[in-house]
């Protein structure tokens, strides 16, 4: 008598036998999706904007950071890597860089670095930013000197704005040579002084007076003994002295 259990089991053991094939494609093919790298680049736009600073209006980020200039590139050719691009982080384009906020989208540009990345230009500049801004509208970069150039912010016309920094001591200036005393001024010619009235005319001298005539002796009294040759000075013969 035959078991009707050992077919369905030699059949079911066939069927088996037949889905492995399906459960490991099913398997090989759950390895090969996960093994596709995923795109995990941005494709949103690098955007430069303007900020009001006390260095006026000058590029900034869409972040409000302040962006910078390097002396030291040559043209849009980006000279700044290893510490430097540390210290100065360029501004890396993420797709096609576009203009806000009174930015000139005319002067914007791309530019090939040398470890393959894009870095975002503004009239013929690369632009950077610097670590030491912490903050919006900080400027903590303007005028410092470093990796053989000088760093700048940048105007909306493209140009370094501004001067160096204010923190750095002023170069020696050489002493200014001594200027010649200022000539003393002339002495103005005193006014002539007017001419002196003419003196009145002196009034004539008076005649001198007639001399007047001798007193006569005292007492009437003739002199030289009276002329009678006594001494009473009564002269006369007749003065009745006796002559005496």
């Amino acid at each position: 008598m035959l078991n009707p259990s050992r077919p369905i089991a030699i059949i079911a053991s066939s069927a088996g036998l037949a889905l492995a094939p399906v459960a490991i494609a099913a398997c090989g093919g759950g390895a090969t999706a996960s093994t596709t790298p995923a795109n995990t680049a941005s494709t949103s736009p690098t955007s430069i904007g303007t900020g009001r600073t006390a260095l006026g209006t000058i590029l900034v980020d869409s972040q409000g950071r302040t962006l910078y200039l390097f002396t030291h590139d040559s043209g849009t050719t980006s000279t700044c890597s290893g510490p430097c691009a540390t210290a100065w982080p360029p501004v890396v384009a993420t797709g096609a860089p576009t203009a806000t906020a009174g930015s000139n989208a005319a002067l914007l540009g791309t530019t090939r670095r040398t470890d393959g990345t894009t870095q975002v230009t503004y009239n013929g500049h690369a632009l950077y930013r610097f670590v030491k801004d912490l903050n919006a509208g900080e400027t903590n970069g303007q005028g410092v000197t470093a990796f053989g150039g000088s760093w700048f912010t940048v105007t909306v016309a493209g140009n370094q704005a501004g001067h160096q920094s204010s923190s750095k001591a002023p170069p020696r200036s050489s002493p200014a040579a001594p200027t010649a005393p200022a000539p003393m001024p002339k002495a103005e010619a005193p006014a002539p002084k007017p001419a002196p009235e003419p003196a009145p005319p002196r009034p004539a001298p008076k005649p001198a007076p007639e001399p007047k005539p001798a007193p006569p002796a005292a007492g009437g009294i003739p002199q030289n003994g009276g002329g009678d040759g006594d001494a009473d000075n009564n002269g006369g013969p007749s003065d009745g002295d006796g002559n005496v």
